[in-house]
């Protein structure tokens, strides 16, 4: 049972290449990097197995979250969204979450490394970039996807945006000397990064990304100038080939000109944000990845990291009471499951039997001394803080859910921090 964390925790920087290799080997035939819409998730969840009032009260969530969204709009779903270009960048970085389990692979080998390792394992992963296999045919395939073909670079591209490697990456794609297949698929990767997630890229980064993108725009046009001449002089050399490569040149040229269009908007956004006093706490935004990261380091269950995704999917400024008590309730949840899957694995390594319920749990901890008694009472105090909010009234909705929002996030990186520090593993 215990074998594969025996093998990461001996593993050298070439084992985890190796690794590497074979999950985006892996992803190139079966690809798993996808976007969800955490609140339509959540409605159908209800609508199988939630109750008659439930099911009420998630249909009138829906239509005030609708009004709110898009007014008198139409509602676009998100097929809709990547047939557009350039594509329409979400003003809310929550309305939809990223998900695949091969980037929760890869990430689970790079926080094994040592930091001096993670630039060579971040090279070895970006070779792919300019130096791509063929991809591969599906049958049925799916987004992103050009002319029936997948790729892996659309996981290296969000692999390295949330890790904090977009530099590197732009490095990676100006590199390349000439079109395909991958590349196409990489940069309309970028386009979704941008349009759903803009936040992962600093203001200053987007302002950088055009520029750099610019010789990859300089040698398509210079290729596709010339195979166009040929064409036009009815040259031999004009071959089946040519036109393919000519049609990917293409293709990154108007990829690139919507990625252009997508980062004037969100430098807008960050504009926005920023006059209306409503920018992102960056060290926060930070510490959610952080714990999000350590989440899955530690092999706690998927539901923690989807109950912090709920809790941000209702969480922005223009929020309604309903959508902010839900954010509230959230992350409740979160806080109590992140002590409850803890203390209940501790106590199956001791060989040991507790209550699982919110309070036993935190006993327990402090007892096993992953706590103090005076770090009990504090979480003790925010859990109740939270479930009294989330239940009754609330005077200023949006300060009360931005204050807990950052102190649970906070509170998480330090409590996950200790566990990681003793060498805690949740034990299946």
């Amino acid at each position: 049972m215990h074998a594969p964390d025996a093998i990461l925790s001996a593993m050298d920087i070439a084992q985890a290449i190796q690794m590497a290799k074979s999950i985006l080997d892996e992803e190139r035939v079966l690809p798993t990097v996808d976007y969800i819409d955490p609140f339509a998730e959540w409605i159908e969840d209800v609508r199988k197995k939630g109750t008659e009032t439930e099911l009420i009260s998630a249909e009138v969530a829906r239509a005030m979250k609708g009004r709110e969204k898009y007014g008198d709009e139409p509602q676009l779903n998100l097929d809709t969204e990547r047939g557009m270009r350039p594509r329409p960048v979400h003003e809310s970085p929550h309305d939809y979450v990223f998900r695949s389990v091969n980037f929760k692979l890869l990430l689970t080998l790079y926080n094994q490394l040592q930091e001096v390792e993670k630039d060579q394992f971040i090279s070895a992963v970006l070779n792919r970039v300019p130096n791509e296999a063929a991809s591969t045919r599906q049958k049925v395939p799916r987004f992103p996807c050009y002319q029936h073909q997948m790729s892996e670079l659309p996981l290296v591209a969000e692999f390295c945006v949330r890790t904090g490697r977009a530099k590197e990456l732009f490095a990676a794609i100006g590199s390349v000397n000439k079109p395909t297949i991958g590349l196409v698929l990489l940069l309309w990767q970028l386009e979704e990064i941008i349009a759903l997630n803009f936040n992962l890229l600093s203001d200053q980064e987007l302002v950088t990304v055009p520029a750099s993108l610019r010789p990859v725009v300089n040698m398509c046009e210079k290729l596709a100038a010339g195979i166009t001449g040929k064409r036009l002089q009815n040259s031999r050399s004009y071959s089946q080939t040519l036109q393919e490569i000519d049609a990917q040149a293409k293709a990154i040229i108007e990829s690139i000109k919507g990625i252009r269009e997508e980062c004037r908007k969100a430098q807008y956004f960050y504009l926005k944000g920023a006059l209306l006093q409503q920018t992102p706490n960056l060290e926060i935004e930070s510490d959610k990845a952080k714990v999000e990261s350590i989440l899955t380091k530690l092999g706690f269950s998927e539901v923690m990291v989807g109950a912090l995704n709920a809790a941000e999917s209702d969480y922005k400024s223009t929020s309604s009471p309903f959508e902010l008590k839900n954010c509230l309730g959230h992350l409740r949840s979160f806080l109590e499951h992140l002590h409850r899957e803890a203390a209940k694995s501790i106590a199956a390594v001791a060989k040991e039997t507790i209550t699982d319920a919110w309070g036993p749990a935190i006993l327990y901890l402090r007892q096993k001394t992953y706590m103090t008694k005076q770090h009990e009472t504090f979480v003790a105090s925010l859990y109740t803080l939270i479930s009294d909010e989330s239940v009754h009234a609330m005077g200023t909705e949006q300060e009360y859910a931005r204050l807990l929002r950052n102190v649970v996030i906070e509170y998480g990186v330090m409590f996950l921090t200790v566990l990681d520090k003793n060498n805690f593993k949740i034990q299946v």
